[in-house]
């Protein structure tokens, strides 16, 4: 996009939805947040997930920071998503879809807070539900495309456990077990942490192939 035509954009009070459920809230006259290709992100929609504490915010994470970073997932999920559309989304179950919901509900005090605190957003918990599934789908479809492809060898076990696994350990004051009581623990955890890469090497082509623009929390 043109910087006149950002401009243009980003003054611009306009009429959005969220774009991760377009069809299930009411429209409201809000302000852009980002701009994914035609796809509006509304400064609203930051707002109601970090009511909702959709997203867990790391110990010591300044307001600013947090919302910079809400913004960045909703631009995420986003790309994710219309790839995941191509290749069809999976269906996610009910009880996966409640078990997810409790763990939001569960980075509130007590019910009440998340209660209020969903009153606030002015969305229903079928409307989150829908939020959920979604999010759900996009987490499926990369355990579907990336999890087969990684493979951790016993040297790299080995490796980590004789390296930053037992340091890290050692940091904590804690023990240092025998690696054959680890070995699954260190596996699970180096291909996490692979996972977790390529899935950001994936999200980074897709947004190398859009037209992004975030006018808020820059």
């Amino acid at each position: 996009m043109k910087a006149e035509g950002r401009m243009r954009v980003a003054a611009l009070v306009v009429v959005s939805s969220i774009i991760l459920l377009p069809s299930a809230f009411s429209i409201t006259i809000d302000r852009i947040a980002a701009v994914v290709d035609r796809q509006v992100v509304a400064v609203s929609e930051v707002s109601q997930m970090v009511e909702l504490r959709f997203f867990p915010r790391p110990a010591g994470q300044n307001e600013d920071d947090y919302r910079r970073a809400v913004l960045e997932r909703l631009i995420a999920q986003a790309l994710r998503y219309r790839d995941v559309e191509r290749f069809g989304a999976q269906d996610i179950s009910k009880d996966n879809i409640e078990a997810r919901l409790r763990e939001i509900q569960g980075r509130f005090a007590s019910p009440a807070d998340f209660d209020a605190a969903l009153r606030r957003t002015e969305l229903t918990l079928d409307e989150v539900r829908a939020l959920v599934k979604r999010q759900m789908q996009v987490e499926a479809y990369i355990q579907e495309r990336f999890a087969p492809l990684i493979f951790v060898s016993s040297d790299e076990i080995e490796s980590e456990y004789k390296g930053r696994w037992s340091a890290q350990r050692r940091e904590r004051g804690l023990p240092i077990p025998p690696l054959a009581e680890v070995t699954d623990e260190i596996r699970n955890l180096l291909r996490s942490d692979r996972l977790q890469s390529e899935v950001e090497k994936w999200t980074t082509q897709l947004r190398g192939h859009a037209n992004v623009d975030v006018y808020a929390w820059r």
